[in-house]
C-alpha cells in the first residue's frame, strides 16, 4: 500500500484561493491544488491519511465527505492527535498501528507546508501557504512513490 500523508491548509488550501466554503466549516479547496493531487492518486494509486489540524474536532466520516465533496474519494484515514508533538510523531505513531494490524505500507510521503518531521523528514514534500501543491510538486510525489 502507498499512503499520502496529507495536510490541508497550505496544501490544498492556500492564501492564492481563500475563499470560505458555503458547502462545510472552512475554506474551500484551490480548484488547481484539487486538480494536481487527484493527477497523483490516479498515478500512484495511494491512499490519503490526512494529518492536518482538520482532524482536530472531525470524524473521519466527515473528513471523507468534505474530501468528496471536492472530488477526492481515497481519504481512508488520520493519523492521531498526541497533545504537544510534531507531526513526524503522529505519523510514525500511525505507521506503527496499522503495521500492528498487518497492513504493509510500502512507500509512503508527507505533503505539507510545515517542516517540522522529525525522523520522517526524507518523507517530506514540502508546499508554500501561497500555492499548495503546484504541477512541480505533484511531479516529486509521483516520483517518490512510483
Amino acid at each position: 500500500m502507498k499512503i499520502i500523508f496529507l495536510d490541508i491548509d497550505g496544501v490544498l488550501v492556500t492564501s492564492r484561493h481563500m475563499v470560505q466554503s458555503k458547502k462545510y466549516f472552512g475554506h474551500a479547496f484551490d480548484p488547481e491544488c484539487v486538480r494536481s493531487l487527484q493527477e497523483i492518486l490516479e498515478k500512484t494509486e495511494a491512499n490519503i491519511v490526512v494529518s492536518s489540524s482538520w482532524r482536530e474536532g472531525r470524524t473521519l466520516k466527515q473528513l471523507q465527505s468534505i474530501f468528496e465533496l471536492n472530488g477526492i474519494k481515497k481519504v481512508v484515514g488520520m493519523t492521531p492527535i498526541i497533545e504537544g508533538a510534531i507531526r513526524g510523531k503522529e505519523i510514525k505513531e500511525y505507521l506503527n498501528d496499522i503495521l500492528k494490524n498487518g497492513l504493509e505500507v510500502d512507500k509512503f510521503v508527507i505533503i505539507d507546508d510545515e517542516e517540522e518531521m522529525g525522523e520522517l523528514d526524507d518523507h517530506l514534500v514540502e508546499t508554500s501557504f501561497e500555492s499548495g501543491i503546484t504541477k512541480t510538486i505533484a511531479d516529486m510525489v509521483i516520483h517518490f512513490l512510483v
